[in-house]
């Protein structure tokens, strides 16, 4: 019956496959365990959970089912990660909110159908004061040094105050990282950027500055640069887009994407009806997803003059490059300058905030006082931007929407087993772990929002990819309770052969088939390090039950390790 009624909402067949992973994610059932729990985590099991956003708070709730004593610990102020962060003119959610929430929280109370930062940072702190997240959180507090001993199997982590620079030590059994991917503002390397002399700010630590009336410069076109032109586009003197790499746009779909009253009423009162809703935005997108990843060869040989790797991905690119077209008109200045060289897909999509209209991206760029400019930047002197054939674009503010850097945990000092470094283990950019964020010589760490752990190939977004690697950390944390052991550790083995299956997955799908894309997906040798090659029935699947025989279990008694200050 599920099976019949999932082809009725998502307009084709779904397999059968993916029943147990789309009952879960649509919200009809809470995440099951695996594991059947015969033994209760000992009060020294305690958790460090580091980040407060989605992924923490995820960790946080399933710690709590499972009867695991657990405390969070934020740099930021408040709860909801980049969501709490990030307060730049314009910054929204640009997947549908009905998918990109927790599937055992389904909402709704949702206003719009792409919500404002502000609303869903709400919706977090809703989670966490609902489900008493915030008497166990530790706000100001980042996380700079973190050691095991092997001794005592326990971990020690140094925790810096924001508020007044002092720092404390804590210990715990495990740890489990949630801190994102992308959460420390980056800046291109351009010289003299601390010699401008007018207003300069990073959509990632936004502050209020005087736009009105203003000479704005905005460095980025991604997603917060897009949303920030749109937003603020009509309140300047002249606004300068600065474009290095175009992206593929996706037209708006949804007019102001403002949720009906008839639609908020079938969601509060029709039984299942929200459930439903959320399922079929869930099994569209992985259905299109996947077939616009994966390289198609005969079709490529077939269409050698496009950039597309596929049918499907193709159908994709000629919605944005027709939305290009209609608006700007095909061979114009804008048209070729907005018009990106590489597939669908080769780096994250971004949607037009509105239509051709006023605050939309499109409608912004065509305005008399907006230049969008392409040519390269040179160097940041105090009047402004000089590019590199040697023009001056004079300024009094220079918004930088240049995105976050990826980074792996890499402002943490992370030593493991035998003295064994992370940074070392992870070095040049390339890091590699086994399924719930586990690597080889780190004992009860578990890094979730880690490699490979990007969007799943089949369209698994970040909610989706947060459940499912939290569901295998408890899933191995209890296999540890089961066995009276004090760690658990991957196996070398182990290790190696999950990532020989994620490069050879990998070499079959857009992103390691194209290299045109400038984008943090790879790293400086060209390896793929954050999406994850397998479908998301696949890697739900896979994680859903941790092998025994994958991990090193130390059985060896330990002291008392709950959580105190030295």
């Amino acid at each position: 019956m599920f099976q019949r009624l999932s082809a009725l909402a998502a307009g084709f067949e779904v397999p059968a496959t993916h029943a147990g992973m789309n009952r879960e994610q649509a919200g009809f059932v809470p995440d099951q365990r695996a594991i059947i729990p015969t033994k209760t985590p000992s009060k020294t099991l305690n958790l460090a959970i580091i980040g407060a956003g989605m992924t923490g708070i995820d960790a946080a709730i399933k710690a709590a089912d499972r009867g695991f004593e657990y405390e969070i610990f934020d740099a930021e102020a408040g709860i909801g990660g980049l969501w709490w962060s990030q307060s730049y003119p314009g910054v929204a959610v640009d997947t549908p909110a009905m998918y990109y929430s927790l599937s055992w929280e389904v909402t709704s109370n949702w206003s719009r159908f792409f919500p404002v930062g502000e609303e869903y940072q709400h919706y977090l702190q809703g989670i966490a004061e609902k489900y008493g997240l915030l008497e166990r959180t530790h706000f100001n507090s980042e996380i700079t040094r973190m050691e095991w001993f092997d001794e005592e199997q326990v971990w020690e982590l140094t925790v810096l105050s924001t508020v007044d620079n002092t720092s404390r030590v804590v210990r715990a059994a495990a740890v489990v990282t949630a801190t994102g991917h992308l959460n420390r503002a980056k800046y291109p390397n351009v010289s003299g950027i601390e010699t401008f002399a007018g207003e300069s700010v990073h959509t990632g630590t936004w502050r209020d500055v005087e736009l009105d009336g203003k000479r704005v410069a905005c460095v980025g076109v991604g997603a917060a640069g897009i949303q920030i032109v749109s937003s603020v586009a009509a309140r300047t003197s002249h606004l300068s887009v600065f474009q290095r790499q175009a992206h593929w746009v996706s037209p708006n779909t949804v007019g102001e994407g403002i949720v009906s009253e008839s639609e908020h009423w079938l969601r509060e009162h029709l039984p299942y009806y929200l459930q439903w809703a959320r399922f079929t935005i869930f099994a569209q997108v992985n259905a299109f997803s996947h077939l616009m990843n994966e390289v198609d060869e005969e079709w490529m040989s077939a269409h050698p003059d496009s950039v597309s790797i596929s049918a499907m991905n193709d159908l994709a690119m000629k919605a944005s490059l027709n939305y290009i077209n209609d608006t700007f008109g095909e061979g114009s200045e804008l048209a070729i300058k907005l018009t990106p060289d590489f597939p669908y897909g080769g780096k994250r999509p971004v949607r037009d905030p509105k239509d051709y209209v006023a605050g939309g991206y499109y409608y912004s760029l065509a305005q008399p006082n907006v230049d969008l400019i392409t040519t390269p930047i040179a160097r940041v002197v105090p009047e402004g931007i000089v590019t590199a054939d040697g023009a001056l674009v004079e300024l009094d503010v220079i918004i930088w929407a240049t995105g976050m850097t990826l980074e792996w945990l890499a402002p943490v000092e992370i030593i493991g087993r035998d003295g064994i470094r992370l940074s070392d283990v992870w070095a040049n950019n390339n890091p590699r772990s086994y399924l719930g964020g586990t690597v080889p010589a780190f004992p009860n760490l578990f890094i979730n929002d880690g490699p490979n752990t990007g969007v799943a190939n089949g369209g698994g977004g970040h909610n989706f990819m947060a459940e499912t690697v939290n569901h295998y950390i408890f899933e191995a944390l209890q296999l540890l309770v089961e066995n009276d052991a004090a760690s658990i550790e991957v196996t070398q083995e182990a290790h190696d052969q999950h990532n020989e299956e994620i490069e050879r997955l990998m070499a079959d799908l857009l992103w390691a088939h194209d290299t045109t894309a400038d984008t943090y997906y790879r790293n400086e040798s060209g390896r793929i390090i954050l999406p994850s090659p397998f479908l998301p029935e696949v890697l739900w699947q896979l994680s859903q039950t941790p092998d025994e025989s994958k991990f090193r279990l130390t059985t060896s008694v330990r002291l008392e390790t709950s959580i105190t200050t030295k």
